[in-house]
């Protein structure tokens, strides 16, 4: 609604030729992008399902932390912790929150890389590579990944119980509809775009 109505004003304020944006419509492109901010650095850790897991605020600070030592690369699913933070909570909240780290970047979560599938090897284990088509992540391999991510944080912060991580990859199973385990590519899709 916010970039149809941001679109919309764009439109009208855009001179004809699409050269440079009026300052009209920088300083409105600026408070958007402040105000999304704003949203995104107070939701961190929160999920409507889950509630709040200092957890995901914990993997979202050390995502942060690692793509910032790589260059603030947009190629943020190649980091297990990213990888993490993104399915612990909003997804939308782990990009944005990057975004607005280093807003001098062109990070955008829906056309960074697809997932590095050493890291989907790193969860569903070496049947990743004896198959002709990958084996899928199965609940307990998503619990087994999000804490061994947790332990590598700084001072590991853990879910109030399982039932929070269980709680995150039946919203991962509702949105991939792929029954009770999802397969790469529909993982990557979550990542890209839930």
């Amino acid at each position: 609604m916010l970039f149809a109505t941001l679109a919309t004003l764009l439109t009208f304020l855009l001179v004809p030729t699409l050269a440079t944006p009026s300052v009209q419509v920088q300083q409105l492109i600026a408070r958007i992008r402040a105000e999304d901010c704003y949203g995104a650095v107070h939701q961190a850790g929160m999920h409507s399902e889950a509630g709040y897991s200092a957890a995901a605020v914990a993997l979202l600070y050390k995502c942060q932390k690692e793509i910032e030592a790589k260059g603030w690369s947009n190629n943020v699913y190649s980091v297990p912790s990213c990888v993490a933070a993104y399915t612990m909570q909003y997804p939308y909240i782990v990009g944005t929150t990057l975004a607005c780290a280093h807003p001098e970047t062109d990070f955008n979560r829906t056309s960074a890389p697809h997932l590095n599938f050493n890291i989907y090897a790193q969860i569903v284990g070496d049947c990743a590579w004896n198959q002709p088509e990958a084996c899928p992540i199965t609940q307990q391999n998503y619990i087994d990944f999000i804490y061994g991510q947790i332990q590598q944080t700084e001072n590991p912060s853990w879910p109030s119980s399982v039932d929070q991580v269980i709680t995150m990859f039946k919203y991962i199973l509702t949105w991939t509809a792929t029954g009770s385990t999802t397969p790469y590519h529909n993982f990557d899709d979550f990542l890209h775009y839930a």
